[in-house]
């Protein structure tokens, strides 16, 4: 069995190992809403805006004002980052047993020879730091681990870039506001979670879980899908 995960699917496995499995296993995935472009496009226009400072060897206005940027540059190969920005040729750890961790980046930094991981969110309100660990943390110690794993030594920490609306004015000029979050990463426990994941994986089924809403409507509806329900149903038409 091929296996290869991202930080996303660690989320998934976090949440439900249940979903986890079938998605991965079976190719079964939970229903999906429709997916917002505007994140994505932001993101676009964001990488495009720090590209320009990387090209003047500079950092961005919103990050050179700060104190803790200092002696802090923008990782200067844009070609080389711009492989670790896809997914298919992002950067990639193989564990002993051939099952491999993939992401893409948004975003490096590098202070005193050391790699820093750092991403860009959009969100409609300013956020809280216990919200940006909560939600990301997992995110930013799987980029620290595929880092050290591909030699580049990382400072213990990452960064997150909130961008949130803050007013608009004429001829669709939108502003925004711009939060920056530092986060402490951990390799060690992004490796641990990885081979949890594996591990899920290799075994039968798990059980629904109890807090997973997708494996609830499921155990909730099973009993109204029978034949003769579903007869009953086309009958009443």
């Amino acid at each position: 069995m091929d296996i290869k995960l991202s930080a996303s699917a660690l989320t998934l496995f976090q949440e439900c190992p249940h979903c986890f499995w079938l998605e991965k296993v079976k190719k079964i995935k939970r229903p999906r809403g429709i997916f917002p472009s505007l994140p994505s496009g932001m993101d676009r226009i964001i990488k495009t805006y720090f590209d320009t400072y990387r090209l003047k060897q500079m950092l961005p206005p919103e990050l050179e004002l700060q104190k803790e940027f200092q002696g802090t540059a923008l990782y200067a190969d844009l070609a080389q980052l711009d492989k670790w920005r896809n997914w298919r040729t992002g950067l990639e750890f193989s564990d002993e047993d051939g099952s491999s961790l993939i992401g893409a980046l948004d975003e490096l930094m590098v202070k005193e020879g050391l790699y820093i991981p750092f991403d860009y969110k959009t969100k409609g309100s300013l956020t809280t730091e216990e919200d940006a660990v909560r939600y990301y943390q997992k995110q930013l110690d799987c980029y620290a681990l595929l880092l050290e794993e591909n030699h580049l030594p990382t400072a213990g920490y990452g960064y997150l870039l909130y961008f949130s609306p803050k007013k608009a004015e004429d001829e669709g000029k939108v502003f925004f506001n711009v939060q920056t979050i530092k986060i402490l990463t951990d390799p060690k426990r992004a490796k641990q979670l990885f081979r949890n994941a594996v591990s899920c994986l290799k075994k039968e089924i798990p059980e629904s879980s109890r807090s997973c809403e997708f494996c609830l409507w499921l155990s909730q509806s099973r009993p109204f899908l029978t034949q003769e329900n579903l007869a009953f149903k086309l009958d009443s038409y």
